[in-house]
């Protein structure tokens, strides 16, 4: 059973902005894709022909092609006194990858915080026989202080990195 693809149109001034998009050197080449699918489907080409024209999946061309027509329709149906203008900022606002993916933070900000506190602190406190502070000794206090339940060197690391205030000459190795 085929589906059929939500249609598109555009009026002449949204499809001069959209070819203007295309040319621009400020814009990201996987963008200009996303608004090169929109301007094929306002020719009326099928999902199929586009990806293959613009080098992406059958798939990507209709989540493009619906996120437009989805945005294009509640814009046109705000009041027209209260709807931005429709410039570059917002298309490409529109075309955007949503929030929410890729991997979540499993560390919260608390416990970053907790981890560079640790940092802070002499290694003598927590009973390790050294001076400095190694990757390994805080990874190996922030379990056992119930900072975390686990957590690897690398992110030990990063979280030090990202923190304003600098260990006790924490070492690397």
């Amino acid at each position: 059973m085929s589906r059929t693809a939500v249609p598109i149109t555009l009026e002449a001034c949204e499809q001069a902005l959209l070819e203007k998009i295309t040319r621009q050197l400020s814009v990201p080449e996987y963008k200009k894709q996303r608004v090169r699918a929109v301007l094929a489907a306002a020719t009326g080409m099928h999902n199929q022909d586009i990806a293959h024209q613009i080098g992406l999946n059958r798939n990507e061309v209709g989540k493009w092609r619906k996120r437009w027509a989805k945005h294009h329709h509640d814009w046109q149906q705000s009041a027209a006194t209260l709807r931005p203008a429709m410039d570059a900022k917002l298309v490409l606002h529109w075309l955007a990858d949503e929030k929410g993916r890729g991997r979540k933070n499993e560390i919260t900000l608390e416990q970053r915080a907790k981890v560079a506190g640790l940092a802070q602190e002499t290694p003598e406190q927590y009973g390790i026989p050294v001076t400095h502070w190694t990757l390994d000794h805080l990874v190996t206090v922030s379990i056992k202080q119930g900072i975390l339940g686990t957590i690897s060197r690398a992110s030990v690391h990063r979280i030090l990195k990202k923190t304003t205030c600098r260990p006790t000459e924490a070492a690397t190795g």
